[in-house]
């Protein structure tokens, strides 16, 4: 004779689930909780001008893949702020920021766009591209209409009307995976 049920078999084994998820899930709750701690900190410490204690924190949070990260870091190897000017590493980490920040900020999504566009214009840790130059600023023009409509069109004098064309639908069709991700 069987004493334990297949019911309570079922129970039991729920039962373990249940406590297991009650288990871990403060732990990924506080986890996630100090990822944004170090992540407001950090940006408080890059706003305030404090370099070095800034590069610390943001160096940990964007490996994880945090767009806002790896934009600050950008914006410090393209300026030099508080560590030595790497333009290759400003412009990965900005390009990656470009297609990532939208649904996170979507000002510094901008920001991050027209300075990729004028990373390409100018051959800033990547080589001078005009195409990806008018396609990042015209993303960004797309993300907000009224900024930026001077340098988008400052770019189209050196570029032929059906390469725009080209181009436009391009960046159209990578500005709906940017907001799609």
């Amino acid at each position: 004779m069987e004493l334990i049920t297949q019911d309570v078999r079922k129970m039991i084994k729920f039962l373990k689930i249940i406590t297991t998820i009650l288990i871990i899930s403060p732990k990924i709750l506080m986890s996630a909780d100090m990822s944004g701690y170090l992540l407001n900190k950090a940006i408080e410490e890059f706003n305030n001008k404090n370099y070095e204690s800034a590069y610390k924190s943001l160096t940990n949070i964007a490996p994880t893949g945090n767009p806002v990260a790896n934009y600050l870091l950008g914006q410090m190897y393209l300026k030099g702020l508080g560590i030595e000017p790497n333009y290759k590493i400003a412009y990965d980490k900005i390009l990656y920021s470009s297609q990532k920040l939208f649904k996170h900020d979507k000002s510094l999504a901008i920001e991050s766009q027209i300075t990729l566009s004028n990373m390409y214009a100018n051959g800033i840790g990547t080589d001078i591209d005009e195409s990806k130059a008018y396609m990042w600023s015209f993303i960004a023009y797309k993300t907000s209409e009224n900024i930026h409509l001077t340098y988008l069109e400052s770019l189209q004098s050196s570029i032929s009307a059906e390469d725009i064309k080209n181009i436009e639908e391009k960046g159209l069709r990578l500005l709906k995976n940017i907001i799609k991700d």
